[in-house]
């Protein structure tokens, strides 16, 4: 059954008078670093790491940094403020005072002004987090161009008259041998929007020391990694310790080869990938529109779409997936979508 695009069905968007202004009346301004080399003022930066790479402590200790002298917003979906966002901020000696979060769903582009009359209220802020960005650009399709640069392009524009940073946190795929960029999931857009993408990997011979390094960036040449060890540390109040970043300073070791080394320690065929690859989306992603789904896992493994449909009915087969089609008013079947079950994924 032929199906109407989603971007067509969408109410058109007035389109007003434009204007030309002479470069002439433009003011240069050089890049303001929050933290050199790899934060920027005035600026949308995407961080990803894959689970465990330590992204949420990481970015509590920056956040507490930052709280010293000003503000910082948090919007999370998915860690605990109470037990996750909070405790983290204390262990790393944060402002609590100067430190907020937002509960409400926060969904882009449609709150962009929102965002900024909060920032704004709290009499500015310098750090704006949100963790994770793909979980709040509503039913747009993280593997659609269009639609994921229409959800966050505007985050460019809000860092610049906040003159903050601005972070959005993004989940990379198991397989990182073609590279840090190429293994975030969904869109290019994820990595061609934003000025620059921040990645963190974990030390190829320390299970506790991380790098974290600018690996794609369209203001600056990417730089040098700096590294960072996590410790425990105990809470006043909390029972169970807590963990914290520790800065330590250059690395020597740089993070697109440790993403490239750790993927290639565990050789998978293609098939294999795709299984993986699947998984990585709905655990990241959320539900997927099934010829969506196929047909990014089909471009990015070299695989036929007939080969990564079978593999979803094995995943289907073995527990680890669910399929359901979405109806109209009449029952008629208009798509089928695919879900992860609560099943946990087996060992590679």
């Amino acid at each position: 059954m032929s199906r109407v695009p989603p971007t067509l069905s969408r109410p058109s968007v007035p389109v007003g008078p434009l204007h030309a202004t002479p470069l002439a009346a433009i003011e240069m301004r050089s890049i303001e670093w929050l933290e050199n080399p790899l934060w920027q003022r005035s600026a949308f930066q995407l961080l990803a790491g894959a689970k465990g790479s330590g992204k949420g402590t990481y970015l509590a200790g920056l956040a507490a940094r930052v709280s010293q002298h000003a503000n910082v917003l948090f919007v999370s979906s998915e860690d605990s403020a109470g037990i996750d966002l909070k405790p983290r901020l204390v262990a790393a000696g944060a402002n609590i005072g100067r430190c907020s979060i937002i509960a409400q769903h926060v969904k882009l582009p449609e709150h962009v002004d929102e965002l900024r009359r909060l920032a704004l209220e709290l009499g500015g802020v310098d750090l704006l987090v949100i963790d994770p960005v793909a979980n709040h650009i509503g039913d747009s399709n993280s593997n659609s161009e269009a639609e994921v640069r229409n959800a966050i392009a505007p985050l460019n524009r809000l860092a610049d008259e906040l003159h903050c940073l601005l972070i959005g946190v993004r989940h990379p795929g198991k397989d990182r041998s073609r590279g840090a960029v190429a293994s975030i999931l969904g869109s290019t857009a994820w990595t061609d929007t934003p000025r620059a993408v921040v990645m963190i990997a974990v030390d190829d011979e320390d299970d506790l020391l991380r790098h974290v390094q600018v690996v794609a960036g369209n203001r600056s040449l990417n730089g040098g990694a700096q590294a960072f060890r996590i410790e425990a540390v105990d809470v006043q109040g909390l029972t169970e310790p807590i963990t914290r970043a520790v800065e330590l300073g250059d690395s020597l070791k740089n993070v697109d080869t440790l993403l490239a080394a750790a993927s290639s320690q565990k050789p998978s065929s293609s098939s294999d990938e795709a299984r993986e690859l699947i998984l990585d989306l709905l655990d990241t992603e959320g539900t997927q529109e099934s010829d969506a789904l196929d047909a990014q896992v089909a471009r990015d493994t070299g695989l036929s779409t007939r080969t990564v449909q079978n593999l979803r009915v094995k995943l289907k087969n073995e527990g680890l997936i669910r399929v359901h089609p979405d109806k109209d008013d009449p029952g008629a079947v208009t798509r089928w979508t695919v879900s992860r079950t609560l099943a946990p994924r087996p060992p590679r």
